[in-house]
């Protein structure tokens, strides 16, 4: 049995509601600025992104480094989950697919299946980078063993499934959105950039743009 006045109205619902959203919000900035939030990324074994010197691309002349189009993508060193380092440039003479993402990322969920079809379509050609944004190891390899596929089976792994532990990379490249999607062509040099989700024919067209540059 209820009696009259023991169920709040609508406007104390929106007011209480409000109140608990304020409430959280200055204890996950508090938990931040403690640096117990923001801080959790990597795990065993994984090291963060090194920034290196960026070798001129062969026969293209004097080019800036930087994350836009037509300049020479910045050199890095990332540890995969098993913590083996890479670099960008061991990649060169390949077309580069850098992809930002993370688990909290919604449009990251619908772009990966595309991204690990777009791989298996260009094979050799291309060397896809995926890089998780300052999450954890064990985060982000559960995410990748039960990620759903096109054909209907699940798991995705790339060539280099990478960890930014506290986002060097990301400030690096500028990253704006996310995902976001750098494609570097086999000179090393930015050949598109996109920023929020993009289609797999999108991927297509800007892998393709980036082997015809060579």
């Amino acid at each position: 049995m209820s009696l009259p006045g023991d169920a709040p109205n609508a406007k104390q619902r929106v007011i209480a509601f409000a109140g608990i959203v304020a409430i959280v919000g200055v204890a996950v900035l508090l938990l931040w600025v403690g640096g117990v939030l923001g801080n959790q990324g990597g795990g065993a074994g994984i090291e963060d992104v090194l920034i290196l010197d960026t070798p001129p691309a062969d026969g293209r002349g004097e080019l800036p480094v930087g994350s836009q189009n037509g300049q020479l993508a910045p050199n890095f060193e990332i540890s995969d989950y098993n913590g083996t380092r890479h670099q960008l440039t061991d990649f060169r003479g390949q077309a580069v697919y850098v992809n930002f993402w993370a688990t909290w990322c919604g449009p990251c969920l619908f772009e990966m299946p595309d991204i690990a079809e777009l791989q298996d379509e260009f094979g050799d050609d291309l060397v896809v980078i995926a890089v998780n944004r300052r999450e954890s190891l064990a985060a982000a390899r559960a995410y990748f063993e039960d990620l759903p596929r096109l054909d209907g089976s699940k798991g995705v792994s790339f060539a280099v499934d990478g960890m930014d532990p506290d986002e060097t990379l990301w400030d690096e490249y500028r990253a704006i959105a996310m995902p976001s999607s750098y494609f570097v062509d086999p000179d090393g040099v930015i050949s598109a950039v996109g920023h929020g989700l993009i289609s797999l024919e999108q991927m297509r067209t800007a892998v393709n743009q980036s082997l015809a540059r060579t």
